[in-house]
Order: structure tokens, then sequence, then C-alpha cells
């Protein structure tokens, strides 16, 4: 069977066994795992466009393994491809509740919060484009509710996930409603775009002290 590379204390739990022939009956399984593993370490290293390829790969042979399916989704998210990020994490999600998880060593819980707080994540940055903060109302509201929603269900199967219970809270009705009164709220999603400064306005008729010839008092 695989074994998990290493990684630093607060790197996500990686899996190290994977379901394969010895426990369903399709042969094809066995070798995916330390292809998978392969995936994650190029991540790792930061070799992006390769760790895509071989999750590409290994859902061409299986596109049924929610593992592989989160860890596009992330990168996809990374990339803003935010709606195949979102069809990746929601595919993952039906596998995942239908009792398809492929690693055997991480709880299930644990794979559910993580695929359920990937969702969350990518709702909010959806809500957070030019395109529906400056857009429908209506459509920018649906996204928040329904970020805050997968938060909470990710905090709710893994109670440890303190980072989905902040993003729950942050983005609750209580919390939106008071900052809507200081215009915190929204400029917490717009994007971080540098403010010129205004150019002072000069009257002509007023003289200037630096010419020759200003007046200047004292």
């Amino acid at each position: 069977m695989p074994t998990t590379p290493s990684a630093p204390p607060d790197a996500p739990t990686i899996p190290s066994t994977f379901v394969d022939a010895e426990t369903r009956p399709e042969p094809h399984l066995a070798a995916l795992g330390p292809r998978f593993l392969k995936g994650l370490a190029m991540r790792a290293a930061g070799r992006i466009d390769e760790a895509l390829e071989v999750f590409n790969q290994v859902l061409l042979v299986e596109p049924r393994l929610p593992e592989p399916r989160m860890e596009r989704g992330r990168i996809r998210l990374e990339m803003g491809q935010l709606e195949d990020a979102e069809e990746d994490v929601r595919e993952a999600i039906r596998v995942l509740d239908g009792g398809g998880q492929w690693s055997e060593d991480v709880a299930e819980n644990v794979v559910q919060a993580l695929a359920w707080g990937l969702l969350g994540e990518i709702l909010k940055e959806k809500a957070s484009t030019d395109d529906v903060v400056f857009g429908d109302e209506a459509t920018f509201r649906t996204l928040l509710a329904q970020s805050r929603a997968a938060f909470a269900r990710a905090a709710e199967l893994d109670p440890t996930d303190t980072t989905s219970q902040i993003n729950a809270l942050e983005l609750s009705e209580e919390a939106e409603a008071k900052a809507e009164m200081t215009g915190d709220f929204l400029m917490d999603l717009l994007p971080n775009v540098p403010v010129e400064k205004a150019s002072p306005v000069v009257d002509p008729d007023e003289p200037d002290d630096d010419e020759p010839g200003g007046y200047s008092e004292g």
C-alpha cells in the first residue's frame, strides 16, 4: 500500500491507504493510490500544473473517487476557475454522502467536512467577484447564504474545524446586518483595488506662493 509523504504539522490530513482490489473487486484502483500521493507531493512543492495533470489522469481512470476531485477543485479555486471548482466539489460531496470515500485511514466525517469547507470557500469567493458584487443583489445574498450553510455543515461534521466555525460566524445574518450598518460587510468582499490620491483643486484666481511674485504672510 502507498505511504504518506512527510508533511508539516499544520498540513491537512493526507491518506496513506486506499480501498483497492482486496476490499473492492476493481483492480485498477490499486495503482491509483501512489499516483494520487504523487499529485499531492507536486502540489505541496508548488508544481501546480503538474499536480493538476496527475489528478486529471487519476479521475480519467476512475471518475468516482472524491478525494482527487476535491484536490482538483481546490486547484481550480486557486486558479479562479470557480464554476469548475464548484462542480468538482459538489460531485465529491455527492459521492461521499453515498459512502464512496476512497481513503481508509481518514475518518469519514473529516473527509466530508473538508469537502463542505472547500465548497464554502468557493461560494464565498464567487460572492466576492465583481460581477456578483455589482450585479444582482439576490444572487449575492444567495451565494453568501449557501457559503454560510456549507461552512456550518463542515463545522457540524468536524467540531475541531475551527476555520469553518469562524467562517460560518462571520457570514451569519446577525454579523452581516451589523457590518452593513458601517459598510464593512461589502468592503470586506470587494477586491483590494488601490485608491489613487485625488489631486488638489487649484483656484486659478489664487496666487501661487511658490511662483515669483507670490504673496505669503509672515
